[in-house]
């Protein structure tokens, strides 16, 4: 669709300034090899007769549930992480990881279908329904938020807190293992809703 004819439009842009003798760079976002098109560029580059040189980048994946005070692996709680993306080719769903206890999955381009995604989750992949899942929104930029719940109330709550692409969803029991060693000992309150939001407090990122 839309996407695609963009990516022909910088293709056209980068084969007119090649053609001139200048030097192209081509700057994208996080990591381009996890669900971009940094493969698909590379391969349209030298089609182009120029054999690019590649600057690794780290994937949201990785660094969004971080600043969001989520690791994505811990001892005794999670060993392995999967990443998976919301929408596959030409809007369909990617099939599913099935659940295991100590799996922390990790979704990208999915929060405009979080409410579908939560249901195929506890239906098809036989997640429980209190799985706890985070929503890190605008990770890095001053106005990050993090917001926490289940399966069963997290599209809710990000419809309540008006989330907003760009989003990395994670699920696991690894959401809640920092924040709940932040709680003071005796207070048993389960973590939940909007729990960081850089711009009304100085949450402090770990």
């Amino acid at each position: 669709g839309c996407a695609d004819l963009a990516q022909e439009e910088i293709y056209w842009w980068c084969y007119q300034a090649l053609n001139q003798g200048k030097h192209v760079i081509r700057l994208k976002i996080g990591d381009p090899f996890v669900f971009g098109r940094g493969g698909e560029e590379v391969l349209t580059f030298r089609e182009f007769g120029v054999e690019p040189k590649v600057v690794p980048g780290v994937s949201a994946a990785f660094s969004a549930p971080l600043l969001g005070n989520i690791p994505v692996t811990h001892r005794g709680c999670s060993n392995q992480v999967v990443m998976c993306t919301g929408y596959g080719r030409e809007g369909t769903s990617p099939d599913l990881i099935q659940y295991h206890k100590e799996q922390t999955v990790v979704f990208l381009m999915a929060v405009g279908r979080l409410r579908e995604l939560s249901q195929r989750l506890q239906t098809l992949a036989h997640y429980p329904a209190d799985t706890p899942v985070a929503i890190v929104e605008k990770a890095g930029c001053p106005g990050q938020r993090t917001v926490v719940g289940d399966m069963t109330n997290i599209a809710d709550l990000a419809e309540q807190y008006q989330v907003k692409p760009p989003s990395t969803i994670v699920v696991g029991e690894v959401v809640r293992v920092l924040w709940e060693n932040e709680q003071d000992e005796g207070e048993g309150d389960e973590i939940m809703g909007l729990i960081q939001n850089f711009t009304a407090t100085n949450t402090s990122i770990y």
